[in-house]
């Protein structure tokens, strides 16, 4: 049998894994493992195995045949797999606390209040769906779900026994009062905009719509909306008059939360840590193989904003694994036959806000135009990410399914252009090399977060701003000052700052930057843009996929050209484990990995 029907079959990247095969540049064993890591089940395996003239039967790979992406998530781009791992000298083991390096400062443990959430949230709470390795939509929390014909109404089975940490029971009545206090309290509630209510039917939660929409089940899978113990919640972050008390120790001190591991230290600047649940009522993930109690003691992410300290610390043994190392790491960390690498493009992007409050600065397009044409993309994705990412001209990724490459007619590096566009804007060039426009200097401060990655691209955006007569004064903070000075409203917040976002639906978080609604938080430029509040509303009323890739469509087309934010570059995500360390397998379609079939040999 020929291979040219794979290509057909299976598209590129099986097709260029099996020439890889054929030409022995990998072995069988590795070609397995990447192929089952590109979504290819055991019977098609097999197949392509035969195909190339090796009839022995195919070993078992990691996941099953890809199903279509639900509606509203994204299409599962190229993943470059890991080595093949070797088998464990035992079965999985219980005992052991994971060490775990973190590329940011932490977040509170509240899905209801914290400004991020991080992998602890995968650990510590259950969403009521989730995505398998495929991108398909599959129970979490729940035991099953179904959406009625004219798609207006969700409905949810909450099984029996299902507990929190404090031992309360977590019913379906639980979980739609915890679904309407998102709606009440969350400043990212928008994002999910075309839920009408929640409502318990016994053991069932009904979502109704107040419009078909295909991007319903996306919020729910995220960081926000994670299962927690409402009445816990209430009564420790609720005031007598129903308002939030921001004295809440609730995420910080203790959480009650429905996953497999429970909170227990939260210090910012330093590490978070959970310790195992011995009573978790076990999983209804169908991806899981473990679906009781988790292997581990427990799980300490230590805090490393030092982008070069991080792959050191991991070749050291001072961790176990480690989310997104300094990418001139990766090649070295690659070579490590200890270690396995896992990369895999990311739903993320770095942009600038500019506060439209200071309109003698940013209120022009012309001026934000002109600012635009100044940053060399490339060079940046280049000389900070070393290649291992992508220059952005509207505000996707460009591996997102609906990614519309006409964005990039917009926002090319042009210096002459850059200079052209502000001087028709009005700024004349001052004698200090400083562009000056009735009487105000093209200065302002410029904030970014204190993380290597993140002051290395604002450095970059700030000397190529100088190049055109604009001088950004770098104001270097941490990262709950971050969201603190970006959040207040008009002229009191920051003039301009540098966000990297990451979302597993880019489309969803985008709108919360966009949108005239969510002015100050998190619309941090305040900007009011009547083309992108048009494909917002369309967007959230699409049913169908036309409609949707529609809308997204002008939603990318009237950013890259009006420009709410300066969009600059997405990264691939990079996740790096000693071999010891078994079943920690992140993948494309979730932002972090779970820890529930995680073990340590020996």
């Amino acid at each position: 049998m020929g291979t040219s029907w794979i290509r057909d079959e299976y598209g590129s990247e099986v097709a260029d894994l099996t020439d890889q095969y054929q030409a022995k540049a990998i072995d069988r064993r590795v070609f397995m493992k990447r192929l089952g890591l590109s979504g290819i089940g055991v019977a098609a395996a097999a197949s392509i195995l035969a195909a190339c003239g090796d009839d022995e039967e195919a070993a078992p790979t990691t996941t099953a045949a890809p199903a279509a992406p639900a509606d509203g998530d994204d299409e599962a781009p190229a993943t470059t797999a890991a080595p093949a791992e070797e088998p464990a000298a035992t079965g999985p083991t219980q005992g052991g606390t994971l060490r775990e390096g973190y590329n940011r400062d932490v977040s509170k443990h509240d899905p209801l209040t914290t400004n991020w959430y991080d992998p602890a949230f995968f650990a510590i709470y259950e969403a009521i769906l989730s995505n398998d390795p495929s991108g398909a939509d599959v129970p979490q929390f729940a035991s099953g779900f179904s959406v009625s014909d004219d798609g207006l109404t969700y409905t949810f089975d909450i099984p029996d026994g299902k507990l929190s940490h404090s031992g309360g029971t977590i019913d379906a009545e639980m979980v739609a009062e915890f679904y309407r206090s998102v709606q009440a309290f969350s400043f990212i509630a928008g994002l999910a905009a075309p839920v009408d209510t929640y409502e318990a039917d016994g053991n069932t939660v009904i979502m109704k719509m107040k419009n078909p929409w295909i991007g319903a089940l996306g919020p729910h899978k995220t960081g926000y909306w994670r299962i927690l113990n409402i009445d816990t919640w209430k009564d420790s972050t609720l005031n007598a008059d129903g308002s939030l008390n921001p004295e809440s120790s609730y995420g910080t001190e203790f959480a009650d939360g429905t996953g497999p591991f429970t909170h227990d230290e939260w210090v910012p600047g330093s590490h978070v840590s959970v310790k195992r649940w011995a009573d978790y009522p076990g999983s209804n993930t169908p991806f899981f193989d473990n679906k009781g109690p988790a292997y581990l003691d427990g799980i300490r992410w230590t805090v490393i904003t030092e982008e070069g300290q991080r792959a050191t610390q991991l070749e050291n043994g001072d961790i176990d694994t480690l989310i997104n190392p300094a990418h001139i790491d990766i090649s070295r960390l690659e070579n490590n036959s200890d270690l396995t690498v896992i990369r895999h493009p990311e739903w993320s992007g770095f942009h600038l806000a500019m506060n439209r409050d200071y309109d003698e600065l940013f209120g022009d397009v012309l001026t934000r135009q002109g600012l635009s044409h100044s940053l060399d993309r490339e060079g940046m994705v280049n000389a900070i990410l070393a290649g291992n990412g992508a220059a952005t001209y509207g505000p996707f990724p460009t591996t997102d399914r609906q990614y519309d490459p006409a964005v990039e007619q917009f926002n090319q590096f042009d210096v002459d252009l850059a200079n052209q566009k502000l001087d028709e804007a009005g700024w004349e060039m001052g004698d200090d090399g400083v562009r000056v426009r009735d009487g105000h200097r093209f200065e302002f401060r410029y904030l970014v977060e204190d993380e290597s990655v993140q002051k290395n691209v604002a450095a970059a955006v700030s000397a190529q701003f100088a190049k055109v007569g604009v001088r950004a004064n770098l104001n270097v903070v941490d990262r709950g000052l971050a969201f603190t000075e970006q959040s207040r409203p008009g002229r009191d917040s920051v003039e301009m700052s540098l966000f990297f976002w990451l979302w597993p639906i880019p489309l969803d978080v985008l709108i919360l930057f966009g949108w005239s609604a969510t002015i100050p938080v998190p619309n941090f430029s305040h900007a009011v843009e009547p083309r992108i509040d048009d494909a917002i509303a369309a967007w959230q009323q699409s049913g169908t996929e036309a409609e949707a890739q529609a809308a997204s469509s002008e939603f990318q087309l009237a950013w890259a050209e009006q420009l709410p934010y300066l969009p600059i570059m997405n990264q691939n995500a990079t996740f790096v484990h000693n071999n010891k360390v078994h079943g920690w397998q992140p993948f494309v379609w979730n932002l972090y990995p779970y820890y529930n079939d995680t073990w340590i040999e020996g």
